[in-house]
């Protein structure tokens, strides 16, 4: 290489190092301004301190529930003025023959301008049914004798949103030992088989028993007694037998 060429290409090396060293003083100035807005975003958008009161904690009695048995727990107090709330419970051991039983206790809490009607007792001379009277209400009922007025309604056959009537008698202490009726699901029906024939068949039945007409109730077993549970339609029948309109209205409210 030339002696002139070394120098150009030297002085060019200079030159271009000069450069890199002049700028680098405004990159390191400029740092200290990133950094400086960066800082005041994250102060200027940063959330503030919520001033907002911290929730209490809620109260355990309201959440505490009541063991009722039979694997039964309903909340602690009761519908209206109650302290505890009663329940009906209906089911099956066996998975054929249905029952129903009172879990907890009826408590009397007097008469209201909707659930105004007689108690009568049972021989213990504990609650054992009520009597309607005209501008009932279900849930009212419920709540004068701290029992869960839709197990009330289930246990008495009352019908989807049937109204209860003047004159009912409302069962409220059911007995354990005496077979529960399905009013909607007839005894191993056909899967796919239309349930309304059972269905009707049943509140004929219950009609005949109310009005005392055990004929008519005895020609519409001779229908019904096969869609029945076996020890159902054996105590149903010997019912039938001995003309004891008082447990079959009980089984038929």
């Amino acid at each position: 290489m030339k002696r002139s060429t070394k120098i150009t290409t030297a002085v060019v090396v200079v030159a271009v190092a000069g450069l890199f060293a002049a700028a680098a003083p405004a990159v390191v100035s400029a740092a200290p301004a990133v950094f400086g807005v960066a800082s005041w975003a994250s102060e200027r958008f940063a959330a503030e301190p919520s001033t907002a009161p911290t929730p209490a904690p809620e109260d355990p009695a309201q959440e505490s529930l009541v063991s009722l048995g039979d694997g039964i727990s309903v909340p602690a107090g009761g519908p209206g003025d109650c302290t505890t709330n009663a329940f009906i419970n209906i089911g099956s051991d066996d998975g054929e023959t249905m029952h129903a039983k009172l879990l907890g206790e009826l408590v009397e809490m007097g008469e209201s301008e909707l659930a105004s009607g007689p108690v009568t007792l049972d021989a213990a001379g504990e609650i054992f049914s009520y009597e309607v009277q005209a501008g009932d209400s279900l849930i009212a009922i419920g709540e004068r004798f701290c029992v869960d007025y839709v197990t009330v309604g289930s246990f008495n056959h009352v019908r989807g949103f049937e109204p209860i009537a003047p004159g009912d008698v409302l069962y409220l202490r059911p007995d354990p030992t005496l077979p529960f009726v399905d009013i909607y699901s007839p005894y191993n029906a056909a899967p796919g088989s239309s349930t309304i024939p059972y269905y009707d068949g049943v509140a004929a039945f219950s009609t005949a028993v109310a009005t005392a007409d055990l004929g008519a109730a005895r020609f519409l077993w001779q229908r019904l007694e096969k869609d029945m549970p076996p020890e159902t339609a054996a105590v149903i029948t010997q019912a039938l037998s001995d003309d004891d309109l008082s447990l079959l209205r009980r089984m038929f409210p």
